[in-house]
């Protein structure tokens, strides 16, 4: 019975702060996905991310455009998330668009 309690408990806890996509291991996640490419050869690549705390705090701008806007990238070849997450803790997904200037 404390078995099945303690299952109960860890499953409604585990992965609080999650990227939401992706695979989730249970104590660490650290995967790559990608998105989109067009098969041309990327020049830059620019990074921006989004976190999490304990799923009760999430903060940060990941949108393409804005992650486009701060590599001075004018054609965007490929995007890809990269995702993170520590012990249900903390979260991040970043995404990473690779284009031309």
């Amino acid at each position: 019975m404390k078995f099945l309690l303690a299952l109960i408990f860890v499953s409604i806890l585990n992965n609080c702060a999650s990227p939401g996509v992706g695979p989730n291991g249970f104590l660490y996640s650290n995967v790559k996905l990608a998105i989109y490419s067009n098969g041309e050869k990327a020049t830059t690549i620019s990074k921006r991310c989004i976190h999490s705390v304990f799923g009760l705090f999430a903060y940060g701008d990941a949108s393409i455009s804005k992650t486009k806007e701060l590599g001075n990238l004018r054609i965007v070849t490929d995007v890809n998330w990269e995702l993170k997450s520590y012990l249900g803790i903390y979260a991040s997904l970043c995404v990473l668009v690779g284009g031309k200037n």
